[in-house]
């Protein structure tokens, strides 16, 4: 076997090894120990049902976060992309302001935010 041809081989065998790993299903998330604590630090202090959040919207439990408000369902179990959640919290929500509206509250960061995605995508469990 020549150099070029070995070179060749092991630079196939490296990316096939990188797309492999690429490829693993992420650990599954917890709303418990992953997506509560982030819900309870950025938006249960305004969306609670004892403050009356005029969006009838409330994080302060898994059920209540799941009901959804007056906008809709916040969570759209397996799909990000259509969560009312996660569109509030882009830089160019659907409608209002982006949560937690800037200058009040401090906001989740991009990672907190991929791990509220993220779940959501995994099927919003209840775990």
């Amino acid at each position: 076997m020549s150099v070029i041809t070995l070179g060749a081989a092991l630079g196939k065998a490296t990316a096939l090894a990188q797309d492999t790993t690429a490829s693993k299903p992420a650990p599954e998330l917890s709303y418990t120990k992953d997506v509560a604590p982030i819900l309870e630090k950025f938006c249960a202090s305004c969306h609670n049902e004892d403050d009356q959040h005029p969006s009838e919207l409330y994080f302060d439990s898994y059920d209540k976060l799941m009901k959804g408000g007056k906008h809709g369902k916040a969570v759209v179990p397996g799909n990000s992309k259509e969560s009312l959640l996660s569109q509030k919290m882009s830089d160019e929500p659907p409608f209002g302001k982006r949560m937690p509206p800037p200058g009040k509250r401090k906001a989740p960061s991009p990672e907190q935010i991929e791990i509220l995605r993220a779940w959501i995508d995994q099927g919003a469990k209840k775990n």
